[in-house]
């Protein structure tokens, strides 16, 4: 299930290396923050940092000269590199590569993404994202492992060479582990690794992270955070008229407001003035681009509040994924969870659940969703424990399989003729009620004999919510049946001592 158990090292002796102890059935949430790699002290990773901006100096030159479709795929187009068990994933390690879409992107705004106007230290590849529409923390933590592969590599086998049986580890050719720059083109190396037998029975290695370059969020360099940092950046703009032009053009923006508040006798809002200071700078950036690199500025010197954000991160993320999944694991097989391999995928299915339901309620289950009595467990994280309840199982579990309609949270299946959708919702969900519609158009997508919805309440009023859906949609005696509510309160249970 893990990395450690798997290949038979000592927990301890992976953590004191330095590494996290990947799952080796799901993607770890977690992500690669080029800040981390810039700010550290460590000698090896300035020299990562420095082959990373040297590439993208390279792609700045190249496609100064314009590039050929081709080219652009060659150079700036990178495939997933599914092997570091980081992701999204909740079934398997195989996600999205960056695709053609981002490389035209990156290609279009190289230029950007490697001037800093003398201002910040150092060119940071994650600039770019300022400007990306959507997510940035996948892509650019999978551009940045693309572009540091080999260390990976050669961090890995370091320590197999050391720690892990031979019987475990195989040579393998890494395709595109460096770049030459003589050639112009990513050349391959062989490494010792550790491997699994992949879905396609064939053998893939496994590549270990540092733990001190990863974190759960985004990186510290993020479209919200600059956005949210404006009043910070007004404050460190050294150019005199640049800063005078950029109050001048917030200040008027909300005096207008003042004034029609006023004219129309409407109260004056803290919360508006802040959203159309917040506007007005994005307006304004896009005519002094400098203002974003007063913003790495920033960011460059917040060097122990990254890293301190980051190690909470971790953390908690550390916690939810593997104390809760293994603590999860140890009730199952003490519990000596009844397998019966005759059951429809459906029924297998409500047994399955069942059994979570009762871990969580009555084996101190719910222990593991709180972090010093707050709330860790998210939907995605409820779901990456649910796949550890079918530890052991031959039913295929596919995970946010999607067939046209939407991504459904689980299949379970044996075969195209006993298949069953499981659907996972926290009672918090502003959008809960529409989960029954959601369902039905799962199923049809997905030619399933029927669902099971899970619902998590974390209060009592969000037990009561979720009743009250389940009331008024007519499904009252779906409950247990078809509906699974589960309590993962921690305000209501009480040692069996106290009972």
């Amino acid at each position: 299930m893990f990395f450690t158990e798997k290949f038979q090292v000592s927990s301890e002796i992976l953590k004191s290396y330095g590494a996290v102890d990947i799952s080796l059935i799901c993607d770890v949430p977690l992500f690669v923050d080029p800040m981390l790699i810039f700010n550290s002290n460590n000698e090896r990773y300035t020299e990562l940092h420095n082959n990373i901006i040297n590439y993208f100096y390279f792609l700045y030159t190249k496609a100064a000269q314009g590039l050929t479709p081709k080219e652009i795929d060659a150079w700036f187009n990178f495939s997933e590199v599914p092997n570091n068990w980081l992701g999204y994933s909740l079934y398997g390690n195989k996600g999205l590569a960056l695709g053609k879409k981002y490389a035209n992107f990156l290609y279009d705004n190289i230029a950007f993404a490697i001037d800093t106007h003398s201002i910040s230290k150092s060119t940071h590849i994650e600039k770019v994202m300022l400007l990306y529409e959507g997510s940035g923390k996948d892509k650019i933590s999978d551009l940045t492992v693309n572009l540091i592969k080999g260390f990976l590599c050669e961090y890995t086998e370091t320590f197999a060479l050391k720690y892990i049986k031979k019987e475990f580890l195989e040579t393998f050719p890494v395709e595109k582990a460096y770049f030459n720059y003589d050639t112009e083109s990513f050349v391959s190396k062989e490494f010792i690794l550790p491997y699994i037998y992949n879905e396609d029975n064939k053998k893939e290695y496994v590549i270990l992270t540092p733990y001190d370059i990863l974190r759960e969020d985004e990186p510290a360099i993020n479209k919200k955070d600059f956005l949210n940092s404006y009043d910070r950046i007004r404050t460190v703009i050294e150019n005199d008229s640049l800063r005078a032009y950029v109050n001048n053009y917030i200040g008027l923006a909300v005096r207008r407001y003042e004034e029609n508040q006023r004219k129309n006798k409407r109260p004056i809002k803290e919360r508006s003035i802040e959203k159309i200071e917040k506007q007005a700078f994005q307006e304004v950036v896009k005519e002094y681009p400098e203002l974003y690199d007063y913003y790495i500025k920033l960011r460059e010197t917040d060097t122990d509040e990254i890293r301190l954000q980051c190690q909470n991160e971790l953390d908690s993320q550390l916690k939810k994924l593997f104390v809760a999944s293994k603590s999860l694991i140890a009730l199952f097989e003490s519990k000596n969870y009844p397998q019966n391999e005759m059951l429809t995928a459906r029924e297998e299915a409500k047994q399955r659940l069942k059994f979570f339901k009762h871990i969580i309620e009555d084996c101190d289950g719910y222990k593991n969703l709180y972090v010093k009595g707050v709330q860790i467990a998210q939907e995605n994280d409820l779901q990456r424990l649910f796949r550890f309840v079918w530890y052991g199982t031959t039913y295929k579990v596919d995970a946010e399989s999607n067939n046209g309609r939407g991504q459904t949270d689980f299949i379970i299946s044996k075969g195209q003729a006993n298949q069953n959708i499981i659907e996972f919702k926290l009672a918090s969900n502003s959008k809960l009620a529409h989960v029954f519609t959601q369902v039905k158009i799962y199923e049809a997508a997905n030619c399933a004999d029927g669902s099971l919805i899970v619902i998590f309440f974390f209060s009592e009023e969000e037990q009561a919510y979720s009743e009250q859906v389940i009331k008024d949609a007519g499904y009252e005696d779906m409950i247990d049946e078809a509906i699974f509510l589960i309590d993962c309160r921690n305000d209501n249970k009480i040692s069996a001592s106290k009972a």
